[in-house]
């Protein structure tokens, strides 16, 4: 499948990008996430911060391309996971040595730039190693399935660290290995999990049920707490139905006439 990577790919990465670091400095300066905690998109006064609204917005656009466009657009799949995993843990390694402080703004775009290069370098060479792309868009999937899963409860439905830790890795390496047994339905499948979460990550840096804080508090951010409350468990569901609608889209718009999946 042919896909055009021009300027619409560029702008996507930048948003990602913004994401990151909404997403890290909210992860190093929260000292209890819960249900009544906006820290991603507030600020000490509780308004609406400019990091908040575009990790919120980018989490939505992006969520709904992959949601409902993966399999179609799967080089651009493949680029972003390897654009999000590098540059992300780039960002999360910068974070962890030296967290820049509020008023250090110098600093925060040069751990901006630092990621943005090496999550460029990272996605650009995942476009040359297939398999290992497809992969992390597998394990992208996972990681939506396990804190879904995870997110049923206060604290996490496993509450050892440890525990939770081995769950969330083990969905990851059944998501990486489906990817090679059943290749375009776990694309399908994971690409509309990963795609539904971000969506209402998103969603919640406006809304603030505390469901945006699934990953910080299941992955053992210092200090993170996830808390349950009605409002979280309607962002759950909504997870839910949206994961299932792409499902259902990605495999009526990749079918051709003869019923057959197009191939990638």
């Amino acid at each position: 499948m042919a896909v055009k990577t021009g300027s619409p790919m560029v702008l996507t990465m930048l948003a990602l990008l913004s994401l990151l670091v909404a997403g890290a400095a909210s992860a190093e300066t929260v000292k209890q996430v819960n249900t009544d905690d906006g820290s991603l998109a507030l600020s000490s006064h509780g308004a609406l911060i400019a990091s908040g609204i575009i990790a919120g917005i980018a989490l939505i656009l992006i969520g709904f391309f992959f949601n409902f466009f993966g399999y179609k657009l799967v080089k651009v799949l493949i680029f972003l996971a390897g654009f999000c995993v590098v540059g992300g843990l780039v960002l999360y390694a910068e974070y962890k040595i030296r967290a820049p402080q509020e008023d250090e703004k110098g600093r925060q775009l040069w751990y901006l730039g630092v990621a943005a290069i090496c999550g460029l370098l990272g996605g650009t060479l995942l476009l040359f190693l297939y398999k290992v792309g497809l992969a992390l868009v597998g394990a992208l999937g996972g990681f939506a399935l396990a804190s879904w899963i995870l997110a049923m409860k206060s604290g996490g439905l496993i509450h050892s660290d440890v525990g939770r830790i081995l769950f969330i890795v083990a969905f990851v390496l059944v998501g990486m290995a489906l990817v090679f047994f059943i290749e375009r339905p776990a694309i399908i499948i994971a690409s509309a999990i990963w795609g539904s979460y971000a969506l209402f990550v998103g969603i919640d840096c406006f809304a603030r049920t505390g469901f945006q804080y699934t990953a910080l508090a299941f992955l053992n951010a210092p200090g993170a707490i996830y808390e349950t409350s009605p409002k979280v468990y309607a962002m759950i569901a909504g997870m839910a139905v949206c994961a299932c609608l792409g499902i259902v889209t990605q495999f009526w718009t990749t079918r051709s006439k003869s019923g057959k999946f197009l191939p990638l």
